[in-house]
């Protein structure tokens, strides 16, 4: 059997339906799987013939397994993370990707949309809808694919038009509100023009209670609608277009207190921790002690609370007020045109992708109004691609081709700070960050086939990479401020509005109030480590070259070896989020440097039991050097620094068994070593900046920094696994019942930049979830009743240090249990 998932409907050669007609006639004893096509070489292949470590999911299993977002899909794929960030999302493979939320940065692990390149972690956001399959590649993919990715690639193909009229309807609704609706028209509209509608329709209630707000969040309403053409424009010329445009809105957040130290670290912390238990008891009733459940205690409420547990007098303006939330908006889109120049084929490939949002994060994660973040994006983004292809099958194959991008980013934050709880005023930092960006990059890659069991490939690119940038920061009082009483004047006589130029004639005419408030609020003396500064036509230039080695070798009929070395540049880039001066010996932090990588890799593809099993292993190491992270600071903002070196290391096992002609069984797992070899510039840990008396404290800050050379990078767990459990039965003449059973393990894992192990860890865990459904055989319509996380785990795949409290921190609680009822008709 062949289940084909290449770039647009594929006609099965008259050699394979012979082979298959032949399989069949032969009648064997042991049961089949099904042959997985995909294109991770730019060819429509077998995934068996790949001389990469792969997995491949088809739509119809994302379906099955009712997976609506990027963060439920990797929960089955071993060391592989997608996490989610009140500002972002995080992509990590192999324990290799960018942790860490900066607007200027981009993911070491990049996404590619139908082979268009998606670097944005904001991209990854996008909701599933109509796939025809996600191919996972494991290791850097510098050269064949876009732009480059040093980490891994998640590689999304959306379902193509059909030739003949075909249709599906698809309903969820599950527990916390939670409901699908899934809709697909596909076939001709002419004798040369097929054409494919697909909509998309998901919301959910929210699955924590804020028991401050009465609330329940994340409430989502996702929509999306898909247009894609395909037109056989002449015998030997087909374009594929696609047009696609989301909106989605999130209330509320996944966020939490995630700990609250019994003995806090100092005073800041203390007085953070005594006036959120006050608070949340004055709001609740309760003894205001917070813990990781399904509840939550975090509003911005103007300070009301504080103001009536008397810490501050009634009509203090400025406090943060907004609620959390975000709003998004994204269009993607392509043209693929494949010309057939005898057995050549040239591919031409333009690429958009523009979104833009609006995040509202009450970023001090509690019951206090004290950090409110609110900030904007606008990305629009323009690729185009030519590759040449040879034909297949001669003693030199090859792919060349030209690559060109075009992006232009822009992020405006507005950080509020509720100073006034501790004496201040309550001020706002207002920064924003314009970049251009430009790419482009030649490459090639030719197979020399030496012998009908051994080949050879070599892959080289060249980049070349220019950013410029204007980046400004001021500040503001957050709802104005009126100083007359401080110095003694009548009312009014010294009140300043809420802009940056009334903030700047406050610091004219009060220049000792100001400078009082530099060193309390502002400065590295004071809370925030924030300094005004301006950048302006800031530009970085720089060119790089990957290139990939790799052999192959036909141990037998059905049994692949490879060796594969290969090398991956992400480039350098500016601090979105900085926050120091623009001059001095510090504005050098603004920028950081390229990240490289160096990856090795040994493998094994068989194909066992007459075609009834597949055994794939991989053992790998990826050298990175000047790896880019995001950290926090320490005070109220996070830095990009190349943190030296990594060392991620492993071995991967993949196994698919066709157990019987009703069970398949699917098993993969990954051991992983993925440590810092080289940083001695980490950042310190909150229990050892505390005094050494106190009793959680530790040892190793030098100078304000540690070594962590020898610790594990974020998201890299030592041991994860996946188990599979497939069985169907028919019932009665026409009826299929399926039951699917599937397993995930994982050990314990940092999930913060500064690997802090007291708040930044998420401890080792089993989760269950489980399909029961009941259909026509032929496909026609099926009900099934879905369980996810039966075990009720406790998962965080993003907690970090809290601004401002040293020993506090954040929880993202990921998914409790829950339960569905998913309903399908196809036409």
């Amino acid at each position: 059997m062949t289940y084909t998932v290449g770039a647009k409907q594929q006609r099965v050669p008259l050699k394979r339906l012979a082979a298959a007609i032949l399989a069949c006639q032969a009648t064997v004893a042991s049961a089949q799987l099904e042959e997985v096509i995909v294109t991770a070489q730019q060819r429509s292949e077998s995934l068996q013939d790949v001389p990469i470590s792969m997995v491949a999911m088809s739509g119809a299993q994302i379906n099955e397994q009712a997976i609506t977002k990027m963060e439920d899909f990797t929960m089955n794929m071993p060391a592989v993370t997608v996490a989610q960030n009140p500002v972002g999302n995080f992509l990590f493979i192999r324990g290799v990707g960018t942790p860490g939320a900066n607007q200027g940065i981009e993911q070491s692990v990049a996404i590619f949309h139908d082979g268009i390149f998606m670097g944005r972690h904001q991209l990854s956001r996008a909701p599933f809808m109509d796939l025809d399959r996600i191919e996972v590649l494991r290791g850097p993919q510098s050269i064949l694919f876009g732009k480059n990715t040093i980490g891994g690639a998640l590689s999304l193909h959306t379902a193509r038009p059909t030739d003949e009229f075909e249709g599906s309807i698809q309903g969820l609704y599950g527990s916390y509100g939670e409901t699908e609706f899934n809709g697909v028209v596909s076939g001709p509209l002419t004798d040369s023009l097929r054409g494919r509608l697909a909509y998309r329709n998901y919301q959910l209630d929210g699955y924590l209670d804020n028991v401050i707000t009465g609330d329940d969040a994340p409430e989502r309403d996702d929509e999306t609608l898909r247009i894609s053409l395909q037109w056989d424009v002449t015998d030997t010329v087909v374009v594929n277009a696609k047009w696609e445009h989301s909106e989605f809105e999130q209330n509320g957040s996944i966020t939490q207190l995630g700990r609250v130290a019994e003995v806090p670290y100092n005073g800041t912390a203390a007085l953070i921790t005594q006036l959120n238990r006050a608070s949340v008891a004055y709001a609740t009733g309760g003894d205001g002690i917070e813990a990781i459940d399904d509840e939550r205690a975090v509003v911005n409420d103007g300070g009301a609370i504080l103001t009536a547990l008397g810490v501050i007098p009634p009509g203090v303006p400025g406090f943060p007020d907004k609620p959390e939330g975000s709003k998004n908006e994204m269009d993607v889109g392509h043209i693929n045109v494949e010309m057939f120049l005898g057995e050549h084929t040239l591919t031409l490939i333009s690429g958009l992708a523009q979104y833009d949002y609006r995040d509202i994060c009450d970023c001090d994660f509690s019951a206090l109004p004290f950090i409110e973040v609110d900030a904007i994006e606008d990305y629009e983004q323009f690729s185009q691609e030519v590759r040449l292809t040879s034909p297949a099958g001669e003693t030199f194959e090859y792919i060349t081709g030209l690559y060109y991008h075009d992006a232009d980013l822009y992020y405006r934050a507005l950080d509020a700070f509720g100073t006034a709880a501790f004496g201040a005023p309550n001020v706002t930092r207002d920064y924003d960050f314009d970049q251009s960006q430009k790419q482009w990059a030649v490459f090639g890659s030719i197979t020399w086939n030496m012998t009908d069991r051994l080949r050879g490939t070599l892959g080289l690119r060249y980049s070349e990479e220019e950013k410029e940038v204007n980046r400004q920061l001021r500040k503001r009082f957050t709802a104005g401020w009126d100083f007359s009483s401080t110095v003694g004047a009548p009312a009014g006589t010294f009140a300043y509005g809420d802009s940056a130029e009334e903030y700047d004639r406050f610091t004219q005419e009060l220049a000792p109030v100001a400078s009082a408030i530099d060193a309390t609020v502002w400065n590295d003396s004071g809370l925030l480590g924030t300094y005004e500064h301006e950048f302006v036509n800031r530009k970085r230039d720089e060119d790089f070259v990957d290139w990939y080695l790799n052999f192959e070798f036909d141990a037998g009929e059905d049994t692949l070896i490879y060796a594969t070395a290969s090398t991956g540049v992400k480039g350098g880039g500016f601090d979105a989020r900085f926050l120091k001066e623009s001059v001095g010996p510090r504005a050098g932090l603004f920028e950081y440097d390229e990240e490289e990588s160096l990856a090795m890799e040994l493998g094994i593809k068989t194909t066992l039991l007459d075609g009834g099993m597949r055994l794939n292993a991989a053992v790998f190491r990826n050298e990175i050097s000047d790896s880019q992270v995001s950290v926090f600071d320490g005070a109220t903002g996070f830095v990009v620094v190349n943190a030296a070196e990594i060392v991620s290391q492993g071995l991967e096992l993949d196994l698919q068994w066709a157990a019987t002609d009703n069970l398949t069984i699917s098993a993969a797992g990954s051991l992983l070593d993925s440590t810092y070899d080289k940083w001695d510039t980490a950042p310190c840990w909150a229990s050892q900046l505390v005094d050494p008396g106190h009793p959680e404290y530790k040892p190793g800050c030098v100078n304000g920094f540690r070594d962590a050379k020898g610790d594990n990078t974020g998201f890299s767990p030592e041991v994860a696994f996946n188990l599979n459990f497939d069985y169907g039965m028919p019932v009665g003449d026409s009826l299929e019942a399926r039951a699917v059973l599937n397993i995930n393990y994982s050990d314990e894992f940092a999930t913060v930049g500064d690997l802090d192990p007291l708040i930044g860890y998420q401890d080792s865990f089993t989760m269950l979830d489980f399909r029961l459904s009941l259909g026509e055989y032929n496909g026609t319509w099926e009900v099934a009743l879905i369980g996810k996380n039966l075990t009720d785990e406790e998962v965080s795949y993003n907690s970090n240090d809290q601004p401002l409290a040293n020993g506090n921190g954040f929880h993202s609680m990921s998914r409790l249990r829950s339960y569905a009822l998913q309903a399908s008709y196809r036409f």
